[in-house]
């Protein structure tokens, strides 16, 4: 991060401090926009402007200058523009309108992302309603439509010499589209894939360059997102980027938390589908500009650090009856939220007060025998603080008044904590530090789980240990959960007790259980009651009673055999516990490197090979 104060700060903390201001803005570059011109859009929905012009609406730029709207936003750093279709004839959002508006968008050398509603009027969440020249058809005949609207929209566009780069098959199409007929929750899901599946034909027809995006709202919800792209792929639809809306507004989400789980969603949808993702609707609130600043630049340059291909903001030019615009509507001028689309971050302070923690560090591990020394540094323009608070999970544990600002804190328990530092100083301003994950005690960081069906209303993850010794260990879970969320926590199939998931960000959850067997075991975690599991971002496994540490466990296997006894040359199929075929064998074969009590028995239950409890490599 570069700052660039420079030395207007000092003359403003001068001049701040002679007549008394309370605030000051600190300006910073979080990422190289220049760097990023060719591989991130930087992208606006900016449907409404020919409306907004026919009212006659005038934008001014920063410097308080009337110019073309478009011209506007090249400036600021919006480098497409995105627009809305809809099926009617003429007027706001038809054929002729989209037409128009990509040619104003290429003279200016914006690129163009074209989104399909498939509707009269407008398609969200709340309403995939069917055109009116489409109402009692098949799903043969709507599908026929759908493919038909798509090419000849983009026709006329290409006609107009305006190749599009990305094309939306369907807006926010949470529920599919084309509602009853699409809608995934009322047994639509296969009629939803044949629609997509159409509007990607016809774009692919039309012009093969041209990507096409299936878009969702809710853009942290990983469970809605996997619901609704397992059952595109299952029936059969095509797709070549995922889009999201990710509005902290709507989801109840401050920003931070809110970047957070967009992140780990895009991530999981990137390993999962094997297609790459953008946020094609975002937005924030114009009277909070500098917080709306914050997210939208704090999205960007996580979306660029991650390779990720683009950001929206819808309507960020609208000004009266839309309260999430990002123009300044007293001014007509763009307010600092639009200056993320240039990499810069704005940020109030009421005093120039900073604190650290400088020791423990993030994720160091500290003994479980000794008192933890607790260490924090602190900045202050004017003076120094009068005092310096730490707080391990949320309990104040010590004070310090002088530098080194330093306290002890002994009686920790085992598992992860989390700690943070707060700084006074003598007319009461304060300043706290970001909370830092310190570890006590020795232990490991489990691979991630294998995932079995895991959605909104179930699901198990397995880990396998190796465990070096028999006693006591303690598993201490890292998640992130949008509920409270309840699981059984089974070892080798035994259940060893219940644990509650609480409605948190990054929090830790642990249970202890009693290892009667070393060697490699089977760790499961069953989502009970109907509510999933929460989203897992790590396991660490301590042991409590001087053992030394365990290690992530070899493939267990399940061994299927024909009905009756297994002799050493009949022939199995072992498979990973993933439920992967490994090898066709014999039993002897397989049983290498096991120990076999015995001759084991095989039944059969209702016609089906029963599948042996899971072996323990040794």
């Amino acid at each position: 991060m570069r700052k660039q104060v420079l030395m207007m700060l000092c003359c403003l903390l001068c001049g701040w401090q002679m007549a008394g201001a309370q605030t000051l803005t600190v300006t910073d570059t979080i990422f190289d926009r220049e760097a990023h011109e060719d591989d991130f859009a930087f992208g606006a929905d900016v449907s409404f402007v020919p409306q907004m012009e026919g009212w006659g609406t005038k934008w001014l730029d920063k410097n308080g200058k009337q110019k073309d709207i478009l011209q506007i936003l090249k400036e600021q750093g919006v480098n497409n523009i995105r627009l809305r279709v809809w099926t009617v004839n003429s007027g706001a959002s038809s054929k002729q309108e989209v037409v128009s508006m990509c040619k104003r968008a290429k003279a200016k050398g914006m690129g163009v992302m074209i989104d399909f509603h498939y509707s009269d009027t407008w398609a969200d969440p709340g309403s995939q309603t069917i055109p009116s020249a489409w109402t009692d058809h098949s799903v043969e005949a709507l599908s026929k439509h759908v493919y038909d609207h798509t090419y000849e929209v983009l026709k006329a566009i290409k006609d107009a010499g305006v190749v599009p780069r990305w094309v939306q098959v369907g807006n926010e199409t949470k529920r599919g589209m084309l509602y009853p007929v699409g809608q995934t929750n009322k047994g639509g899901s296969v009629a939803f894939a044949k629609f997509v599946q159409s509007g990607y034909d016809a774009v692919k027809a039309m012009d093969s360059t041209m990507q096409v995006i299936v878009h969702l709202p809710d853009g942290h919800d990983n469970g809605l997102y996997r619901s609704i792209f397992d059952g595109l792929k299952k029936n059969g639809a095509k797709w070549d980027i995922i889009g999201l809306s990710a509005y902290p507004r709507w989801s109840h989400l401050d920003g931070p938390t809110m970047i957070s789980r967009v992140m780990s969603n895009i991530n999981d949808l990137k390993k999962r589908y094997g297609t790459p993702c953008m946020i094609v609707e975002t937005g924030h609130y114009p009277s909070q500009a500098i917080e709306g600043n914050q997210y939208l630049v704090g999205v960007m340059d996580r979306m660029i650090k991650n390779g990720d291909l683009g950001c929206f903001y819808w309507e960020p030019e609208s000004m009266g009856g839309y309260d999430m615009g990002a123009w300044d509507e007293s001014t007509r001028m763009p307010t600092v939220m639009m200056d993320a689309f240039l990499g810069v971050k704005h940020t109030v302070v009421s005093w120039i007060m900073k604190t650290k923690m400088v020791t423990p560090e993030e994720e160091q591990s500290v003994s479980a025998t000794d008192s933890v020394l607790l260490e924090a540094s602190v900045t202050h323009i004017r003076k120094r603080p009068a005092e310096v608070s730490f707080f391990v999970d949320g309990l104040r544990k010590g004070v310090a008044r002088k530098e080194p600002y330093q306290t002890k804190v002994g009686g920790l328990k085992m598992g992860a904590h989390e700690l943070w530092c707060q700084a006074k100083d003598a007319a009461g301003n304060v300043a706290v530090s970001d909370s830092i994950v310190f570890y006590v005690g020795e232990s490991v960081a489990m691979d991630e789980p294998v995932l079995k069906d895991a959605g909104s209303k179930g699901g198990t993850a397995e880990w396998s240990i190796n465990f070096a010794a028999t006693g006591k260990y303690l598993l201490q879970f890292g998640y992130s959960s949008s509920g409270t969320r309840v699981a059984e926590v089974c070892l080798d199939g035994d259940t060893v007790s219940n644990i509650y998931f609480y409605k948190k960000e990054q929090a830790y959850q642990g249970v202890e259980c009693d290892v009667k067997q070393a060697g490699n075991a089977l760790l499961t975690l069953k989502a009970k009651y109907n509510a999933g599991l929460p989203e897992f971002q790590s396991l660490r496994v301590y042991p409590l009673e001087g053992q030394s540490l365990p290690e992530a466990g070899g493939e267990s296997l399940d061994i299927e055999a024909p009905r009756g006894y297994v002799s050493g040359d009949e022939p199995v199929e072992v498979y990973s516990l993933s439920g992967v075929l490994l090898r066709r064998t014999t039993a002897r074969e397989a049983g290498m490197g096991v120990r076999w009590d015995g001759r084991p028995q095989l039944n059969w239950v209702g016609g089906t090979p029963y599948i042996v409890r899971k072996l323990r490599l040794k």
